[in-house]
């Protein structure tokens, strides 16, 4: 079924399982959640992600998706986790010039908008090789600030740049279990690309593909994190829903967690926003997290972030969404 070398699974009866707990021998990893460092989503999910899960990240083009997930990766490269991030999007110099742009945004916070948007400018020119780090601090100090704070936890976090003819299963497998121990995140944007030898159509290749990810998550005790996109009867829905992904059938099947992102401002609605300028103006700055699938605990809740696309991040600090939404 795939082409990834998994090791054989071991039965245990109850009664093992059981003295082993008496025993206060290990059954698990003794890892917690990683968190995601967004507010309120860790708590909704009881901490954050867990190992063994496959956790669904859908949008529309445009939404986010790769500007949050990277922003998760950060986050749990600080927190101490290993972390890849395979993408099929972009190559690493594009990823380490967001990562840059939003440790400015962060570490800087404080610092004048002009000095943050010089910082950002001199950040692009340096990963396209127009100047260098050593004229890029003293350009700009923050970035040295930033540089310092991103080498903190860089051994931690791995990217890589993944192609759509030869980053299959097998390879990403290898390269991501290199740098990833127990407890560790996999982050494939986007899993529609990933290429599985054999699959004759869309949607065998993306249930091929879903599967495979689950089989290495309970393996290998990682989460992965697997970005999707929407499909065309998606891409103007007011709000997406988990129907409206490529191969919705086999994503909902087997993700463990499954979080949608839509405009706040075309996903609420009409009755709270169509005479409320202020409130309309609002809504264009957030995106929604509607959670639509969670075996590990509530479904159907929906939060917002403030969109902060300049610094590629979502302000991490949100909230519960108070209007209703589109059905």
């Amino acid at each position: 079924m795939t082409d990834i070398d998994l090791p054989p699974a071991e039965p245990y009866s109850v009664a093992e399982l059981l003295t082993a707990l008496r025993d206060e021998r290990e059954i698990a990893s003794g890892l917690g959640p990683v968190p995601t460092g967004f507010d309120p989503l860790d708590s909704v999910l009881d901490g954050g992600l867990v190992g063994g899960d496959v956790v669904l990240l859908g949008g529309q083009p445009g939404a986010g998706k790769t500007i949050c997930a990277l922003q998760w990766a950060r986050n749990m490269s600080e927190f101490g986790r290993r972390v890849t991030f395979a993408c099929f999007e972009h190559d690493e110099a594009a990823l380490l010039n967001r990562l840059l742009v939003q440790e400015v945004a962060r570490v800087g916070s404080s610092a004048d908008p002009t000095d943050r948007l010089r910082a950002r400018s001199v950040i692009r020119d340096l990963m396209m090789g127009l100047t260098t780090i050593h004229k890029a601090v003293a350009a700009s100090p923050v970035i040295g600030e930033a540089f310092a704070s991103l080498e903190e936890f860089s051994p931690n976090l791995q990217l890589l740049r993944a192609s759509a003819q030869s980053t299959t299963p097998r390879m990403l497998d290898e390269v991501s279990r290199e740098h990833l121990d127990w407890g560790g995140v996999l982050f494939v944007d986007y899993l529609q690309k990933l290429p599985i030898p054999g699959a004759n159509n869309l949607e065998d290749r993306i249930y091929r593909a879903i599967e495979v990810m689950k089989e290495m998550a309970i393996a290998h005790g990682i989460t992965v994190v697997a970005l999707a996109a929407a499909a065309p009867s998606g891409i103007d829905a007011a709000r997406l829903r988990m129907s409206h992904l490529r191969g919705s059938a086999a994503l909902a099947h087997e993700c463990d967690i499954a979080i949608l992102m839509s405009q706040k401002v075309t996903a609420t609605s009409d009755r709270h926003l169509k005479f409320d300028l202020t409130q309309l103006d609002q809504a264009r700055k957030r995106t929604v997290f509607s959670i639509e699938k969670n075996r590990r605990g509530e479904v159907d809740l929906h939060l917002e972030f403030v969109k902060d696309f300049q610094n590629f991040r979502f302000n991490p600090d949100g909230g519960f969404m108070a209007e209703t939404l589109e059905d």
